[in-house]
């Protein structure tokens, strides 16, 4: 990113808001500049729109820039930290029965973000794989005999935490049956050791195509 924008960034980290005016003076640059700078990170998703704060003095009032949550990301974070923490808590607190059923309750909520599946195979395996991809795996599917299918899936984006707890990786057995509602085996690879996982799809009765 562009060396002034990414101040612009850290200095409404720091402070919360900022104006235009104090931005000028911080950053020793024109009025006319930093609105460029504003603009292309309001339209980049990084700045909210200006918001007006007026007082009783007279005066104009004044427009301030806050960051969006989609800023969040543009600077460290200690996420998985925090995953790997509450997982060592889960596995030494969480019965097996207990943990069976969070497990399962944690891939229904993220299947409910998902929408309702199609009928067809393929077409459901289109949208398996459309919402895998949201989610930041690199995943396809192939098909074999008549409603058997491979889905493969890389990069898994929680990698660093299923290294330390490959538990995790039944989340993703759990997502895979609820959104194809098929029979689902796992054949091949481990998220944890950054390898390829293979799945076998099969559907006891192949939905409508």
């Amino acid at each position: 990113m562009q060396d002034t924008r990414q101040q612009i960034l850290e200095i409404l980290k720091r402070r919360g808001e900022v104006t235009v005016q104090e931005l000028s003076q911080e950053l020793a640059l024109t009025s006319v500049t930093v609105r460029h700078h504003l603009e292309i990170l309001r339209s980049d998703g990084y700045i909210t729109e200006p918001e007006v704060h007026r007082s009783n003095r007279p005066g104009r009032p004044r427009y301030t820039y806050r960051l969006t949550s989609t800023a969040a990301d543009l600077f460290p974070n200690n996420y998985s930290g925090l995953a790997d923490v509450l997982l060592n808590v889960f596995e030494e607190c969480v019965s097996p029965e207990l943990c069976e059923h969070l497990l399962d309750e944690a891939a229904r909520r993220f299947v409910m973000e998902a929408g309702p599946p199609p009928a067809a195979a393929h077409e459901r395996l289109d949208y398996t794989v459309s919402y895998l991809k949201r989610l930041g795996f690199v995943v396809r599917w192939e098909a074999q005999a008549a409603g058997h299918y491979w889905l493969y899936i890389s990069s898994c984006p929680y990698h660093y935490v299923a290294h330390a707890h490959p538990m995790t990786c039944q989340i993703d057995m759990r997502m895979i049956q609820q959104l194809t509602g098929a029979r689902v085996t796992k054949v091949q690879g481990h998220a944890h050791e950054g390898a390829l996982c293979v799945y076998a799809v099969a559907w006891e009765s192949a939905p409508s195509a």
